[in-house]
């Protein structure tokens, strides 16, 4: 009877292939992620958003001073319009890179840009 047993039943060697393969399409589609960069939007008060950087989007956040509008749109954000006195937010211009960020300190606004790609170098020191 010694010989009759087996190390792996049907039922097991079914689980281990479906285990397999759910592992094997996991690793080539990316774990389900779309392009690894995603638009953190803050607000006064607890407010965020998180927006995939390839979307289409207007988020309009409620601040201090009134409505800032934040669009992200061709792999970018950047703020559309703001009610702080020099909209120095507003010419900032556009983030498109993990680590970048649009701050409207007044109206309490951040727009951030995360994600695993490279950080861009501002400096070298020596």
């Amino acid at each position: 009877m010694a010989g009759d047993r087996t190390l792996l039943t049907f039922a097991d060697r079914l689980v281990l292939y479906v285990l397999v393969g759910a592992a094997l399409v996991l690793f080539a589609t990316g774990g389900g992620r779309v392009d690894g960069t995603t638009v953190r939007i803050t607000g006064d008060g607890g407010f965020e958003y998180l927006a995939p950087l390839g979307s289409d989007t207007i988020v309009e956040v409620e601040g201090p001073l009134g409505t800032t509008v934040v669009g992200v749109a061709d792999g970018e954000a950047r703020v559309l319009s703001s009610p702080c006195p020099h909209e120095l937010c507003v010419r900032m211009g556009a983030v498109r890179t993990p680590g970048r960020a649009v701050v409207c300190v007044p109206n309490r606004v951040v727009v951030t840009i995360v994600g695993d790609g490279p950080t861009p170098t501002d400096a070298v020191t020596r």
